[in-house]
């Protein structure tokens, strides 16, 4: 049987993805698109000291929120910390802004508003005036191919369009487990319990209880700001917390595409029993861990479960399960898993039992977008994925 990687080389070669290339108006700055860990001194303390990176910000791509400004609405340190890492005012205007900031006239005037016609938007949906434009609940395999031209003379491309996750990954999980998530209260550090209370408004009873807190059924895009920091500074970032807090519980049917898409049609829901919220759940919801099939194992690990977390018939208390167990890429892996449903889509994480360094299989992480004009400040996550009402 040929190996994940190789099926998806294959795949790839029969529908020419491969073969296309990206055609950008200026030159790429592909050390933004390193781990923040291959970055020179130099850079890593600019990226962090006058543009407010952390490691994690940085391998998020389109986490950090100065991302969200143009070249000319940084302030003067943040313009030559942005230099001294590497970027130009017009690459960072393009391959970090994308001009977003801009004002649909300003838009007109330097040639980019067709561009953006060309991907749905108009001068009204820029300004807060109409629905935005289907494209931007898209991931990059889906767009047609004029959408993919016109969104790459907006320095677009599948890694950033995607907001892939560069963030180390040492696990069998997609993204990088959040342990600290699973240690009960009176294990967190002091400044830890504080961000907790302080920002987050988290209580000792709604930390130990997963699920409980109110935030936890949202997704990270869509959080309170203050919220959203305090979920930053304990070490979340929107992939880890929408699959280990949120599960994509909160996203619309139209959010799953390729891996995504297969892990839950496995789990046995469809556009209908989703979108009627548990109102007819599959028969995988009313199974334990061990009664799941491989195929049903790799779904829910793919949506961020392990058996402690899966196995609850309503919240699990971590004083239930010594989570070290379940996790760490030197303790005991998960049995029976079959990460072969994800042999045309990819798998973002390791196979159980493929531990040593360079083993990934192809990667897909695929997760959000994010859309800032002048007029509208405000994140979107890919694909609408907001909390259901």
């Amino acid at each position: 049987m040929p190996s994940t990687l190789s099926t998806a080389i294959i795949a790839a070669l029969a529908t020419g993805t491969l073969a296309r290339e990206d055609v950008f108006p200026v030159t790429k700055p592909d050390f933004r698109y390193q781990e923040f860990s291959k970055l020179d001194r130099v850079q890593q303390k600019a990226a962090t000291d006058q543009l407010d990176y952390t490691a994690i910000t940085w391998n998020a791509l389109g986490l950090a929120d100065v991302e969200r400004k143009g070249w000319d609405y940084l302030t003067t340190d943040q313009q030559i910390g942005a230099t001294q890492v590497g970027f130009t005012k017009e690459s960072w205007d393009c391959f970090i802004d994308h001009y977003s900031s801009a004002y649909w006239a300003e838009l007109v005037g330097n040639n980019k508003a067709s561009q953006y016609m060309r991907l749905g938007w108009s001068q009204q949906s820029w300004e807060g005036e109409g629905a935005h434009p289907t494209t931007e609940g898209k991931w990059w395999d889906q767009l047609s191919e004029d959408e993919k031209k016109a969104a790459n003379s907006l320095c677009f491309f599948k890694k950033n369009w995607n907001s892939e996750d560069m963030n180390p990954n040492d696990s069998y999980f997609p993204f990088k487990f959040p342990e600290f998530r699973y240690q009960p209260w009176n294990e967190l550090s002091l400044s830890m319990q504080n961000t907790a209370i302080g920002m987050m408004n988290y209580t000792e009873d709604l930390w130990n209880d997963l699920g409980t807190h109110v935030a936890e059924k949202n997704t990270f895009l869509n959080l309170d700001s203050k919220i959203r920091e305090g979920a930053m500074e304990l070490g979340f970032y929107t992939h880890n917390w929408d699959c280990f807090i949120n599960h994509y519980q909160a996203y619309y049917w139209s959010s799953f595409h390729a891996d995504l898409l297969v892990a839950v049609e496995t789990l046995g829901w469809s556009e209908a029993s989703w979108t009627n919220d548990m109102q007819s759940p599959p028969l995988s919801e009313s199974k334990y861990w061990a009664d799941l099939s491989p195929e049903e194992k790799a779904a829910a690990t793919r949506l961020c479960y392990f058996e402690e977390t899966w196995d609850t018939n309503e919240y699990p208390t971590l004083e239930d399960f010594d989570i070290s167990t379940a996790v760490t890429p030197d303790g005991p892996l998960p049995q029976d898993i079959n990460l072969n449903i994800y042999e045309t889509t990819g798998y973002a994480g390791r196979s159980p039992g493929m531990v040593a360094a360079g083993q990934y299989i192809y990667n897909t992480n695929a997760s959000y977008r994010t859309v800032v004009s002048s007029t509208v400040l405000g994140v979107v996550a890919l694909a609408g994925a907001f909390l259901f009402a």
